[in-house]
């Protein structure tokens, strides 16, 4: 199984594109969208023509802990991973696809970057046969992390 790489280009800034269409098998042209300027929040949707979107990105400065909260209460029953403690508070879970989900793989973290505690999830199509998409989930967020504190000229680390 090979690896999750970190390497430009990037989708929505912080998910290497090369690594993303190896784990989803993604082989289609892919757009990526901000819904805007983005100084204190921001959401992005990597949109694919004719699909839903195989990919969205989210990040604030605000109301972390509820979201992580929010999002620890509503996957307790959905067998939710924690992530390793130095990429801050957070979780990864791999959603029941029986809904026609598009996004079924998701991962939230809360982390500190400089004096700051951004948070950032993650929602991706399923993963080809054979990967481990909960580690292939902590590989993303730990990159996101390090290119979030390059953009944000911050330095990431765990809560």
């Amino acid at each position: 199984m090979a690896v999750v790489k970190d390497q430009a280009p990037y989708l929505c800034d912080l998910v290497p594109e090369s690594a993303f269409r190896l784990v989803t098998g993604l082989s289609f042209p892919v757009n990526a969208k901000w819904d805007g300027p983005h100084k204190k929040d921001g959401l992005c949707l990597a949109f694919a023509a004719g699909r839903e979107a195989p990919l969205g990105v989210t990040w604030s400065y605000d109301d972390g802990e509820k979201i992580l909260r929010l999002q620890h209460e509503k996957w307790r029953d959905q067998n939710a991973h924690r992530l390793p403690a130095a990429l801050g508070d957070g979780l990864a879970v791999v959603i029941p696809t029986a809904g026609g989900i598009a996004r079924p793989n998701y991962v939230v973290a809360l982390f500190k970057c400089g004096g700051r505690r951004p948070w950032i999830s993650i929602d991706f199509a399923p993963v080809v046969r054979g990967r481990d998409a909960v580690r292939d989930m902590v590989d993303f967020m730990r990159i996101a992390e390090r290119r979030f504190g390059e953009l944000h000229k911050c330095t990431p680390g765990a809560t």
